[in-house]
């Protein structure tokens, strides 16, 4: 590969724990695994300002000059992720305040409220000082603000500041504490406000009103999202590289907003071959936040690990588990971490090298990994994921919703999401992005969006209709559009609008638990349903699946209805993988959607095209054989071997097909 230029394949790199002197050694060791990025500095910050207002990073230009000397970039990190000693003792006020009171002492990360103003005083010195450094040095490829932001535990910071900041946040919202009364509806229990002030931290030994604790969590998601706009807002003043902020999968953060202020995405992850797909979804919602490529900038070479090592990993793990974010967008996978830790809190980590600085038992992978890059570098660098008109959606709101409303017992938005749904797509190959529900729909002619509990979310409402309207086709449901903005059922209907465009009016409601009541689709079969069950009265809808037990009994259960030159399709329980796979792929067919190859479930197929060249990434992943009917012959790029007709990939193999 050529030094600057993309693919990247690096590690996170400290050199702050480790003797300057050591460096040469390094550098020598990342040259020969192959490596050509390292990601430095986003935990630094003692030894950047070891006092207030004494800045050191004599030491931190000859980490970034060795480096791109011998042709490594690197990606800068912010280290407010990581306030000193000195900061918190002066100033305690900045620690994140639990709701039980308790407040959180130095020692780990992520231990500083985000709308402290001292804080944020503290965060603007560093980050300045550190652009006018760095903003416009040669060897400076991209900027990661802060380390994976998050709420973080239980309900995120509960101090005085977040507080009132929260209680500004409603008063600008609604107005007057009356309209948000009636927007809540707080009359039951007493529960009604006379003034904003009143509105208390939510704790989590209270039962509290549910639109209380969604709109507090969605809160601390906006307190991370201005906290991250802050420093963005400083780096664009200073430097020439991209910016971005490291995510990790969780559905805590609104990904969508971050990002409205940032250049790129980057994405961490720790999955392993029992749930890699898991990470294809997060790597599809990646993708098409920023149109541009995105950056794996953690992941792990064999196993994660703090105080435990979880689990070891097959060397050819490493093969797949790189490729996979390259095949689905990324220009750049960084592994966490170059070498081990020999002091803290994550001694057990796995890494590229050991701690005595010792080849790795996956370091040869990781060599082959770097070859295979610089032998397919102009295909990945000149191609991109196809779009294929395929979307599903992902919400924090519902998340947050969910949480506190999750309708049936061990209801986890999440995992049914993931698992039950986006899951089933990939077995079939449909290739797909994950989007917010406040993304554009035009690239799109077929839309899935469960367990989406309200359609005032980003004012997703009439951008919908216009585009069933347009032509498009939407599954909806099960437990969509079932609440308000504020968490609220509706009053007039069990939906805001399904009755209205969808040809139906919903009858009965019933959870899901303990009992699963079967369905009988057009065809004869008999399968059952799961998750929640809604039954319909239908009103210019046809029925795709009735009940055939229990007080749902005869009712529709699946409703298909056009609206203008489009149509829905309304979920009213979750039909089990086979029937709900028929289904999508039927629909999927109507709108000229595709499987993008014929191929065993446990092979992830990428479509990719782009400057005249057309081709396929293939990744094994689950560690077995898989099988493949190619479309078109071709040739991999990393063998070179001509391949057409029916072929076979290894476990955790990867082929790089061109046509």
């Amino acid at each position: 590969m050529k030094p600057f230029e993309p693919p990247f394949l690096g590690a996170a790199y400290y050199p702050e724990a480790w003797p300057l002197e050591q460096i040469d050694e390094d550098i020598t060791l990342m040259k020969r695994a192959g490596l050509n990025v390292a990601r430095i500095g986003e935990f630094a910050w003692n030894r950047m300002e070891p006092q207030e207002g004494e800045y050191d990073f004599e030491w931190l230009h000859l980490v970034v000059e060795k480096l791109g000397r011998a042709g490594i970039a690197t990606i800068m990190g912010t280290p407010t992720a990581t306030p000193p000693a000195w900061l918190v003792e002066r100033f305690p006020e900045v620690l994140v305040v639990y709701d039980t009171g308790v407040r959180t002492q130095h020692g780990a990360r992520r231990h500083a409220c985000p709308n402290s103003p001292v804080y944020r005083d503290h965060c603007e010195r560093i980050v300045t000082r550190l652009g006018r450094e760095f903003g416009k040095h040669e060897y400076i490829i991209g900027w990661q603000i802060d380390n994976e932001l998050y709420p973080g535990k239980a309900r995120g910071c509960c101090c005085p500041v977040c507080h009132r900041k929260f209680q500004d946040a409603m008063r600008r919202k609604f107005g007057s504490i009356h309209t948000l009364n009636d927007a809540w509806g707080t009359n039951l229990w007493s529960m009604t406000y006379q003034s904003f002030a009143q509105l208390p931290i939510p704790r989590a030994d209270t039962w509290h009103h549910p639109s209380l604790l969604t709109a507090w969590m969605q809160f601390q998601s906006d307190s991370y999202v201005e906290f991250c706009e802050h420093q963005s807002d400083l780096l664009h003043q200073l430097v020439d590289q991209p910016i971005g902020t490291d995510m990790m999968p969780f559905h805590g953060l609104d990904y969508h907003k971050i990002h409205r202020t940032l250049d790129l995405v980057q994405f961490n992850h720790y999955n392993t071959s029992a749930n890699l797909w898991s990470a294809a979804f997060w790597m599809n919602l990646c993708r098409p936040i920023k149109d541009v490529p995105w950056w794996n900038t953690e992941t792990s070479t064999c196993w994660s690990g703090g105080n435990v090592a979880r689990g070891y990993a097959d060397p050819d793990f490493c093969r797949a588990n790189s490729w996979l974010a390259f095949a689905l967008g990324a220009e750049a996978n960084l592994y966490w971490l170059w070498r081990a830790h020999w002091s803290g809190q994550e001694l057990m980590h796995g890494s590229v090298v050991t701690t005595e600085g010792r080849p790795m038992y996956i370091f040869e992978k990781v060599r082959e990994i770097s070859a295979g890059l610089g032998k397919c570098s102009d295909f990945l660098n000149k191609t991109r994921p196809v779009r294929t008109g395929l979307a599903i959606h992902c919400s924090t709101f519902a998340y947050n919703l969910f949480t506190f409303l999750p309708m049936v017992d061990d209801f986890k938005y999440s995992e049914n999401l993931n698992n039950r749904y986006a899951k089933l797509l990939l077995d079939e190959h449909l290739h797909m992005d994950v989007i917010d529900p406040a993304s554009s729909l035009e690239p799109y002619r077929m839309l899935c969006s469960p367990f989406l509990p309200s359609l005032e979310d980003a004012g997703l409402a009439d951008r919908l209709r216009e585009w069933i309207e347009a032509g498009g086709i939407w599954i909806a449901g099960p437990m969509t559009d079932i609440r308000t903005s504020n968490a609220t059922k509706y009053t007039h209907a069990p939906y805001g609008y399904l009755e209205d465009w969808a040809g139906i009016r919903g009858k009965y409601q019933l959870p899901g638990n303990p009992k699963d009541f079967n369905l009988r689709w057009a065809d004869g079969t008999i399968a059952q349903g799961s998750v929640w069950y809604d039954s319909f009265e239908l009103n210019g809808a046809e029925a795709l699946a009735v009940y055939t037990e229990g007080p749902l009994e005869g009712q529709p259960a699946v409703t298909r209805c056009g609206l203008g030159k489009g149509q829905i399709v309304v979920l009213g329980t979750l039909p089990r993988k086979d029937e709900l796979t028929r289904l999508i792929l039927e629909l999927a067919q109507e709108a000229d959607i595709n499987p993008t190859v014929q191929a065993s479930p446990n092979v992830l197929a990428v479509p990719r095209a782009g400057h005249n060249m057309q081709g396929m990434i293939l990744i094994e992943m689950k560690n077995e054989r898989g099988a493949i009917e190619l479309p078109f012959p071709a040739t991999d790029l990393l063998s070179g071997k001509h391949m057409e007709g029916e072929i076979s990939i290894e476990p955790h193999g990867v082929l790089v097909l061109s046509w």
